[in-house]
Formats: C-alpha cells, structure tokens, sequence
C-alpha cells in the first residue's frame, strides 16, 4: 500500500490530533505500508504505539498487537476507542464467553486492532480459532523475545508459529532498550527475512542522572528521604530487587516522610496490583516501591524521579527503569542508590536463572514417559510438573526452552494450563552440551553486571556511557546532565 506524506499527516492530525510526526515514525511507517518487515528502537515516550496504531486504519485488515500486560493493553484499548477507532483486548481476566465474542466480532472485521498477551499464542486452540485477516503483526517489547535482553519471556518464542498460523503478515517490532546484540537476535528468534531497522537514539535530554553511595540500609534511607520532597509535584518510582524490599521501602516511605506509599510485586494478587496500579495512575499514591514486576508499558507522565534502591543487572535494565522518568518532557531525576555489597543480590540470580543438570535431566525424563493424546500432542499440567520436579515457573519455563533449543522437544502451545508438545528424541539427555551454554549466557550476564558497577563507580559522563552502552553516537550537549559532569564543572570553576 503505497500512501503518501501528506495523505498520512492528514490521519495523523484528524484521528491523533498531532501536528507532525516525531523522528522515525514516518520511516517506520513507510515501511509498513509497503509490506516491510520492521524493527523500530524508539526512546521511551517517542510514540512507538503510533506506528501500529496509525496502519491500522488505512485498509481493512486488522493489526494483532503482542502486548506484555494487561494493564497497559486496557489503557490502549480505552485510548482508542475515545478517538473512534474499534479495539479490543483478549486476556485472561475476560470470560471464556467474552473472547469468544471478540474473536466473533474479529472475524467479521469488526476492529481495528486487537491486543493479546504472549501466553495466548502458546494455546494450540487460539491460534486455530485466531482469524485470518491480520494484515499487520505488531510485536510490543520486542526486546523480550532475545535470551540476551533484561528481561526475556520464553512466551514470546511463541511469536514465530503464531506469525505462521497468521499467513505471515508483515510484521513491527518496537523496544526502546536494545543493543546491536538484542537488536540481531530479535530478528533471528521472530526468523524475518529481510527487516528494515529504524533506529532514532537513546538520548533522553531531560533526564539527569545521579549516583550516590549508601553503604547500608540507613544510609539509603537518608538518601530517599532527601531525594522526595514534602510536596511532591509528580510521582516517584523506587525500584528494588526483591519482594520482601518492596514492602519495607514502602512502609519505610510511608512512617518516615508522610508520603502516601505503596509497594507492587509479582507475589501480590493479580486484582492487589491492578488496584496499586490504578492509585498510582490516579495520583493517589505518590510513591510506588516495586520489583521489575513493575515496568513494561509503564505509561505515567509525570513521574520526576525513578530511584533504585538496588544496583539491576545490566546497563539496559537500568535504563529501560530509569525512562520511565520524565514522559512528559519535563526535567526528572534517574537516582541510583549504590552499594558494593547489593551487588551479591544480582550475583544470585544470574546463578538461579536456569535448572541445573541434574533437573534439566529429570524434566526431560519426565516428559518423555508421557503417553500421547489422540491428536498425537504429549500433554502435562505445568503446576504439577513444577511440584513433581521441584522447580518455580521460571525454571520451568526456561528448562522446556532450553530442551527446545537442544532440539529434543519440540513445544506445540497450550491448552488451559498444559503443555502441549511433541519429543523429538526420547534417548536419556546428556545436559551437558546445555549447561555450557547456560555457562556462557551467564558470564555474559556477569560482564553486564561489571559494566553497570563500572557506571556506578565511574566519573565519566553517566549520560555517556549509557549512550556507549547502546552504541548510540549522540554527542548532543545536556545541561544539566549528571552528577559527574556537575562535579568536573564545579572544580573547573
């Protein structure tokens, strides 16, 4: 579909609203309508939603958005309907009645754009009753599909069959956080022929960033004490590594400053964080303490300040976190708390991310002693299999993409909360072969890890080096920029 400039900014100002198009949407679109494969990296807050939004309404296919919460494919959904444009949202907090009627009204071209978890392309059932007048394939944090990312989800391998089972519509990838690393194996893992990159920087001019060592708890809280102000004019987000860290920052904020404070982890209530969250958007709570459970899609403007309590594991966790500062263009704050001794913390996950031999063996084993359905698929409860072995859902997941990868199961999706697959070789698994490659991921991990601790322990421009990290050439001068720069400026003076 060939549409021009004018024809497109028409659109853009009759159904957004917006003047002109910000640096790379226009080239990403372009794409798009020409049937190309794309993988756009946007800053956060750039308006990647728009170069999927904006296709969808030009033809009468629809466009299948890959969104990673539920919370932001609602507040997309909400979005657009107030401008007139159907959507809709398919997740598990919807009755089996109520996907059923969306995928009716699919069918009959009845929306724009549909929105759907990753988890649902692993169900053999949803893909065979998805309709097939998906003209476009927009794939949302497409940086979670490369086992090299911050913040991988096995669900999104599922992308591939699903863009099969589709009729291979052309296909958008959008992540504002992805190195040349990420950025290769995300088009391996989506196995696009031909992608058309459009990549517009890193730089974030109104951030600034700050580090400020606090060798123990009470050093940290005087440093988050004086990082909050009495009248907050905005919101803060505190960012920690663990659950149990997210309720006492929050109590502590909340008995210390005054400040109406709350915490956000995996381990609460799917409805308890849907309620944070929704208090939060409201401004009723000033002050989220949160795990990285609270991230992707975070769509807030007037958060003045992410402050991490804890060190993240790599450069592109920080500064995927950090970016949700700021959305609004307004001067914000990106404050990390430094302790040498937190850094033991990421040490232990990065050993934790994957089952050892032993257990990798006996899942393979386990799988393997399944006897095959009538459709010929081996079936499994995955939260038996977990009891049975041992393992937390992470593990899990992880090990069956790795027997995957080794090329002795092959995953056929999900049916409720079963795993459906098929066992390529049923010969006791030497894991070996596996572990050494989990061997090498992991001291790829570890050299994130020495180059975010060299960040925090650096006099260099922060700015700089996080901009290095990305390979991003910007030398756009920032004033005021950091701490290190303040610092150099002040003793030049």
């Amino acid at each position: 579909m060939s549409v021009s400039t004018e024809g497109l900014t028409r659109i853009l100002r009759e159904r957004f609203h917006l003047t002109r198009f910000r640096p790379g949407q226009l080239q990403a679109l372009q794409h798009i309508l020409e049937g190309r494969h794309t993988l756009l990296v946007m800053p956060t807050g750039s308006g990647k939603s728009l170069c999927y939004q904006l296709p969808a309404l030009l033809d009468e296919g629809q466009v299948l958005v890959i969104s990673p919460l539920i919370a932001l494919m609602q507040d997309q959904v909400r979005a657009l309907q107030r401008r007139g444009i159907p959507a809709a949202a398919l997740h598990s907090l919807e009755t089996a009645e109520e996907q059923q009627t969306i995928l009716r009204r699919m069918s009959a071209n009845l929306y724009r754009l549909v929105y759907v978890a990753p988890e649902r392309l692993q169900s053999q059932a949803f893909l065979d009753a998805l309709p097939r007048n998906v003209h476009l394939l927009a794939v949302d944090e497409a940086h979670c599909i490369s086992q090299w990312g911050h913040d991988f989800r096995p669900a999104y391998l599922s992308i591939y069959k699903a863009w099969q089972a589709l009729g291979e519509p052309t296909v958008l990838a959008t992540t504002a956080t992805a190195t040349p690393l990420v950025q290769d194996d995300v088009i391996e893992q989506l196995h696009l022929p031909e992608v058309q990159r459009v990549v517009t920087g890193f730089n974030r001019p109104n951030l600034y960033f700050e580090v400020m060592r606090a060798e123990d708890e009470e050093d940290k809280l005087t440093c988050l004490r004086s990082a909050l102000p009495a009248e907050p004019d905005g919101s803060y987000i505190v960012y920690v590594g663990t659950r149990r860290a997210a309720e006492e920052v929050a109590d502590l904020i909340q008995t210390t400053t005054g400040l109406e404070a709350a915490c956000y982890h995996g381990g609460m209530d799917p409805e308890a964080r849907r309620r944070v969250q929704a208090r939060f958007q409201q401004n009723r709570i000033r002050v989220l303490a949160a795990t990285n459970a609270f991230g992707l899609g975070v769509d807030k403007a007037d958060v003045r300040a992410v402050i991490h309590w804890d060190i993240p594991g790599s450069p592109e966790a920080y500064y995927q976190e950090a970016g949700r500062a700021g959305r609004d263009g307004r001067p914000a704050r990106c404050l990390l708390l430094y302790s040498s001794e937190d850094t033991a913390l990421q040490e232990w996950f990065i050993e934790n991310d994957a089952p050892g031999a032993e257990a990798l063996e006996r899942l393979h084993s386990t799988l393997s002693r399944v006897r095959p359905q009538a459709d010929g698929y081996l079936a499994v409860d995955e939260s038996a299999l977990r009891r049975q072995l041992g393992l937390n859902e992470v593990k899990l997941r992880v090990g069956i993409s790795l027997l995957q990868s080794a090329g002795v199961l092959e995953e056929q999706g999900r049916d409720g909360g079963r795993l459906l697959y098929t066992m390529v070789s049923r010969e006791p698994l030497d894991a070996r072969p596996i572990m050494a490659q989990v061997q090498s991921f992991r001291a790829y991990k570890r050299r994130l890890l020495e180059q975010m601790i060299a960040y925090a322990e650096g006099t260099r421009c922060r700015r700089r080096v996080l901009l290095e990290y990305f390979g991003d050439p910007d030398t756009t001068v920032v004033n005021p920029c950091c701490d290190n720069c303040q610092k150099a400026r002040g003793a030049a003076s």
